[in-house]
């Protein structure tokens, strides 16, 4: 039977500060020194093993009930972390102050509850809570008419309260923008067609339509750069999506008290997105600068360690790909491999797939076939690669050309028609494709002897499609001309 880690898991994501607090809470209750005990004990492993713990010396008590323990301790531990978290939120802070309001006008405290009321709006609307900001103006209409307050003038109050839903109502237009963006760029990546085109301008033209407010909210404003990042990259403009990116970066760094209590860390995550564009553009004294930032920021929380290994890898992968000379690549590979493993499970699947084609693509251009072979088949499995979209494609072009270049000529002739099948079905076979894959055809038949005038032929080929602003953008997930360069040096 497979054993539950899930408390194990918890405990080991906690920072100091939050064992601390859950110690010093928990320590004033009574009844609770069996499962401090236990936390200690579980603490201590660096890997889970539920039979020691069982069988620690003094640990009888814990031995009867073991299971009933560990639920209980579990719900102590997301006890003492809302209660750690309460302290610090203003949404936690904001939940009392409407709980305080409703006491205070059940038991007819009008001054008190309007001296609430007009607090907790001032910080709803200064941290832009529109949905905490409503609850209060509607409060305020209730004190109106119990008539408490004669000169408050509730037109206004009505007219306020609509432009805050106008608010709100902008913040969910951009949000289903981006959520039209994200799902071009999950499902065909970087636009290799007229059609990919076509839908992405349709999603821009509606954003740029729409009419900009003047008292647009901050909120608003990080939602249109964060298209607008997407946006350009999806095009291939990947200077003006890091440009974009650093705005926002900068925007939400202005702004902490309103995106701190993000359900994702609008820092973090705009953060990671300077490192990642700038990386892409090969401006890794950047990347470089931001990590820094990033390291220096860290909560030593196990998804800090993740973001800070995971982004730094991508860096040096990403370096190799350049052609930069990094000392220690061998290691940074080897590395790569095990991140995939300790991993697995706390990456999201397009991160988990990039890293694995980088790693592939590294070793490709390293000329260890084998190694290259060897990853893609290990790691990127069809249930895995299936569920990212944009880039299997790639994987399957890349999986050619390393059998390619093994010379596994009878495997190649049996696995063209089928990738020429997928592509074609998937809408992207494009001349970059067409190219390549004909190219090996030739190089593989018997028949075909003059293979430098093949290789020639690919470069006018190349040549004469370098400049389609489509097809340039192949060169974003492989590096087809550095591919062919040495091609043309094995003549």
């Amino acid at each position: 039977m497979k054993t539950n880690t899930e408390l194990f898991d918890l405990i080991k994501s906690l920072s100091s500060s939050e064992k601390r607090y859950f110690k010093l809470n928990a320590s004033v209750q009574k009844g609770v020194t069996k499962y401090l005990k236990l936390f200690d004990l579980i603490d201590s492993q660096k890997i889970y093993n539920e039979k020691a713990l069982k069988s620690f010396k003094g640990n009888e008590d814990l031995k009867k009930n073991f299971n009933f323990t560990k639920n209980y301790l579990a719900k102590l531990i997301f006890k003492s972390l809302l209660n750690y978290k309460n302290e610090k939120s203003t949404d936690a802070k904001l939940f009392n102050m409407l709980q305080r309001c409703r006491i205070l006008f059940q038991k007819a405290l009008f001054r008190q509850h309007f001296k609430t009321v007009k607090a907790g709006k001032a910080i709803a609307e200064k941290c832009e809570r529109f949905g905490f900001l409503l609850e209060f103006i509607e409060m305020e209409r209730q004190l109106t008419r119990k008539e408490e307050l004669l000169s408050n003038d509730i037109q206004k109050l009505f007219e306020y309260e609509l432009k805050v839903l106008e608010k709100i109502r902008e913040i969910n237009f951009y949000k289903k923008s981006i959520s039209s963006l994200l799902r071009i760029y999950r499902s065909t990546g970087i636009i290799r067609s007229e059609d990919d085109e076509k839908d992405l301008n349709e999603t821009l033209s509606v954003i740029e339509n729409r009419k900009v407010n003047t008292s647009m909210s901050v909120t608003s404003a990080e939602r249109i750069l964060y298209a607008q990042s997407i946006a350009h990259e999806l095009k291939g403009d990947l200077e003006l999506s890091y440009s974009v990116c650093v705005k926002r970066f900068k925007l939400i760094s202005l702004n902490r008290n309103i995106f701190d209590e993000s359900l994702y860390d609008k820092y973090r995550d705009s953060l990671l997105s300077v490192i990642n564009s700038a990386s892409r553009c090969s401006n890794f004294s950047v990347s470089e600068k931001h990590l820094k930032i990033l390291k220096e920021s860290s909560k030593n929380l196990e998804i800090d360690e993740i973001d800070i290994n995971i982004n730094n890898l991508n860096l040096n992968l990403l370096k190799i790909l350049n052609g930069k000379i990094i000392s220690g690549k061998k290691e940074v590979l080897i590395l790569a491999e095990k991140y995939l493993n300790i991993y697995r499970n706390k990456l999201t699947i397009n991160t988990y797939n990039l890293i694995v084609y980088r790693l592939s693509s590294s070793y490709f251009f390293d000329k260890n076939y084998h190694e290259a072979l060897r990853i893609l088949n290990v790691y990127s499995t069809v249930q895995y690669s299936g569920l990212s979209p944009f880039l299997e494609p790639y994987l399957k072009m890349l999986n050619i050309l390393i059998h390619y270049e093994l010379d596994n000529y009878k495997l190649l002739k049996y696995m063209l028609p089928s990738a020429k099948k997928y592509l074609k079905s998937r809408k992207a076979f494009h001349k970059t494709e067409i190219s390549v894959l004909n190219f090996i055809s030739k190089m593989i038949s018997t028949k075909n002897s003059n293979t430098d005038k093949l290789k020639s032929g690919l470069l006018n080929d190349f040549n004469n499609i370098r400049n389609d602003k489509y097809e340039k953008n192949a060169e974003y997930y492989f590096n087809y001309s550095k591919w062919i360069k040495n091609l043309l040096l094995n003549k």
